[in-house]
């Protein structure tokens, strides 16, 4: 399944001035810009050297953002043995387009699943699940954001038995909470509970064999919204959590295609460092 980008260049811009409480005047007078350029940029305009120096004050990296700006940084299509992913509409105004993803990581010797988020349709999810035979154990969520959530109830009537997680600090009805460091087994899935909140007060990431389920923390090349009061932990629990796994390690956003700690170390522009 070929996802998109979730942001281009100017979002990463807006999220960075968002989490820095820059306003565009703020933000083209530290850069040396008028805020009709810097306006221009946010509206998806590219220019060279405005962008990168206003990368500078956004302490963003000025190559990664060139080249997402330039389309030349997306991470080539990834697939992995056992998960399956979900990319469903979750339409709001002004972006149509948006979709959300969900995902089944699957123990075959005991033909069990867990689900990861359940987007806004289980259509495909639970068709799958019949397809492979496979009962749902468990539904983790990595935070109550409608468009991660909505299925729940739709899953949960199908595999009633099926125990629904949620972080402890965003209650939700009728799931156990998770913690730091909480881990689970199904079958041969081995689970690891790993807090990255930011984008929401209790986002939480879940780590298996090769992989890390993230949510709205991370995405490929950007990550999700953080307001000022919470960006800076964000980025720290980003770096401390999920960029410090293996490089092989498979990132699996909310938003947006799969990943690797490899390439987001290389072409975020929230963490790449270019020599």
């Amino acid at each position: 399944m070929l996802i998109p980008l979730e942001d281009n260049f100017e979002d990463v811009l807006m999220k960075a001035a968002t989490g820095l409480g820059l306003s565009k005047s703020k933000l083209a007078a530290a850069a040396g810009r008028s805020v009709a350029e810097v306006t221009a940029l946010l509206r998806g305009r590219f220019e060279p050297q405005a962008l990168r120096q206003v990368a500078s004050v956004l302490q963003l990296d000025g190559p990664a953002l060139e080249a997402l700006a330039r389309g030349e940084s997306a991470p080539e299509q990834i697939q992995v043995p056992g998960i399956y992913v979900f990319n469903t509409p979750f339409p709001i105004p002004g972006y149509a387009e948006m979709t959300v993803n969900s995902y089944l990581a699957v123990c075959m010797e005991r033909n069990i699943a867990v689900a990861f988020d359940t987007g806004t349709d289980a259509i495909a999810m639970l068709e799958q699940l019949a397809a492979e035979c496979l009962d749902l154990r468990a539904i983790f969520m990595t935070h109550t954001h409608r468009d991660h959530v909505a299925a729940v109830p739709t899953l949960k009537q199908a595999f009633p038995k099926a125990v629904v997680y949620s972080p402890r600090s965003e209650p939700f009805a009728g799931a156990m909470g998770v913690g730091e460091g909480d881990c689970f087994e199904y079958g041969s899935l081995k689970i690891e509970a790993r807090l990255t909140k930011g984008h929401s007060k209790g986002g939480t990431s879940y780590q298996i064999k090769g992989a890390a389920f993230v949510g709205d923390a991370l995405f490929a090349g950007s990550q999700g919204g953080v307001p000022a009061a919470h960006y800076a932990l964000a980025l720290e629990m980003n770096r401390a959590k999920l960029l410090s796994l293996p490089p092989e390690t498979i990132l699996c956003p909310g938003h947006g295609p799969l990943t690797t700690v490899a390439h987001e170390l290389c072409w975020n522009p929230f963490y790449a460092q270019s020599n």
